[in-house]
């Protein structure tokens, strides 16, 4: 009790120098304590970004050596798009999936860059090929600004996001609206694939972002027909990998491929046009048919997303999901959020390192400057501590008044300086900063800032007012401790 007695009447009888170490010490607190909050909105607004209107909250594909998230390959390979690995499997795998605790729903999706055009307005962007009430009723944050979902069990039917046709629109000089007709296009393997569409609504992304900007959803049957794929295509177990369709898709390349039931034919002759009209009345009439057929969860299919129920530990889900999988031989990966979107969303956790960085500078800044204020106290002191070493005072004892005074210094600064940090960010909620560029937009998951109070923030940093107290006292206490009590007395 004694020791805190001396303690605080020291740091009384400093008044002011005292008072520049406490605000020092606030403000840095302060400032981690904004800079987190500003960070767990970022993190929570790309996670919202991403989840809610694109990734879900997991999502099942085939490893592969090539990194691949829903916008393609990680590492394109210049000039040459590589194909996705489909799921082996696809339809037994959901299943199983949708059985495990924690699950609520899925969807089923197949993903492709491709190009649009409409009306000689042309562009590149990604296309999702999905199941249609089964993928909108995954996501709550899209909304529908013209037009409405695709009718169950529709066919031929394409959703477009509002930047993508607003880009379309000023090409066109007019409003896109439903029923107008667009074509989907890809190059793959040397083929080149055609097949139009019928658009059925434009949908607005809340936070919108770049990632986001360029994507076309559309009938799974179409990306389907355009990546070569039959309706049944899907690698099985047994199965090297996918055989692309030689006729179900009505793929142009087809028409040249003897089937099995065909008979075979010398390639050197000559096919005569009544041959040719045949085979295009053919693939006109299987083309029409897979269109038509209803898109279950067989064949080929690139992703499943999974939305896990609320409160449910995705972390836990996801780790029953590889139990479950894996332990019944089927060769996939599970990943969170942030492994679906892939690149996208790995640049923009960069860019949140490099600010939890800055912070970490700042902190240390501010405990340089602590140091170096107790370390001049110290000096100040000489007289009395060597006095106090004089009469009979320990090393212990001196230690421990410097501890004393160091930590209550630096948790009364540090709750001061949580209390400046809570009110500058019900400021900053009330009165938001806004964004504009796309980079910070995608990066804090909105058009505005909105940190937030949280339990954890304000543990974290009165915790780390006392970590930089224990740190600081131990230079100027090796000091301390160094003064010989004659030399002290003397130099008083």
């Amino acid at each position: 009790m004694l020791l805190f007695r001396i303690a605080f009447r020291s740091l009384s009888r400093r008044g002011r120098k005292t008072i520049v170490v406490a605000v020092l010490i606030a403000v840095g607190v302060a400032a981690l304590f904004v800079g987190n909050a500003v960070l767990e909105s970022s993190i929570g607004g790309v996670q919202t970004t991403f989840s809610e209107n694109f990734t879900a909250d997991l999502s099942i594909s085939t490893p592969r050596e090539q990194s691949f998230s829903l916008f393609g390959p990680d590492i394109p390979v210049v000039g040459d798009y590589e194909a996705e690995p489909l799921i082996v499997n696809a339809a037994e795998v959901g299943a199983r999936a949708s059985r495990v605790p924690g699950v609520a729903a899925t969807a089923y999706v197949l993903s492709s860059l491709l190009f649009l055009e409409a009306g000689g307005a042309r562009s590149g962007g990604l296309g999702l090929g999905v199941i249609g009430d089964e993928y909108f009723n995954l996501f709550r944050v899209p909304l529908f600004i013209r037009g409405a979902l695709p009718a169950p069990g529709s066919s031929g039917w394409a959703v477009l996001s509002e930047d993508w046709a607003a880009e379309i629109e000023a090409d066109l000089g007019h409003p896109l609206v439903p029923g107008d007709k667009l074509q989907l296009s890809l190059f793959r393997d040397q083929t080149f694939a055609i097949r139009e569409v019928t658009l059925v609504g434009i949908i607005r992304y809340r936070p919108g972002s770049e990632a986001l900007r360029h994507v076309v959803i559309a009938d799974g049957r179409i990306l389907r027909a355009l990546c070569g794929y039959l309706q049944t295509d899907a690698p099985s177990a047994g199965a090297a990998g996918v055989m692309a369709g030689s006729g179900g898709t009505g793929d142009l390349d087809s028409l040249f491929t003897a089937g099995a039931s065909a008979p075979a034919r010398e390639s050197s002759a000559p096919i005569t046009m009544q041959e040719l009209k045949d085979l295009l009345n053919e693939a006109h009439r299987a083309g029409a048919s897979a269109r038509e057929a209803p898109l279950g969860h067989d064949g080929a299919w690139h992703f499943i997303l999974l939305r896990a129920q609320p409160g449910a530990s995705k972390a836990r889900v996801a780790a029953d999901l590889r139990r479950a999988l894996t332990g019944a031989d089927m060769a996939i990966q599970v990943r969170d959020w942030r492994g679906t979107a892939g690149g996208a969303a790995t640049y923009v956790f960069l860019m949140q390192i490099v600010l939890y960085i800055g912070i970490f500078m700042l902190w240390g800044i501010v405990l340089i400057l602590t140091m170096n204020s107790i370390v001049m106290s110290v000096f100040e002191r000489t007289s009395e501590i060597g006095t106090m070493r004089a009469i009979g005072a320990r090393t212990g004892f001196v230690q421990n008044l410097f501890i004393i005074e160091t930590c209550a210094l630096t948790l009364i600064s540090g709750v001061a300086g949580v209390l400046v940090g809570c009110g500058t960010i019900l400021f900053l909620d009330h009165v938001p900063v806004h964004f504009r560029n796309q980079i910070l937009i995608l990066l804090f998951g909105g058009t505005s800032l909105h940190p937030a109070i949280s339990g954890w923030n304000i543990g974290l940093s009165v915790a780390a007012s006392l970590v930089l107290g224990m740190i600081a006292w131990v230079y100027p206490v090796r000091l301390a401790l160094r003064i010989q009590p004659v030399r002290a007395i003397h130099a008083s």
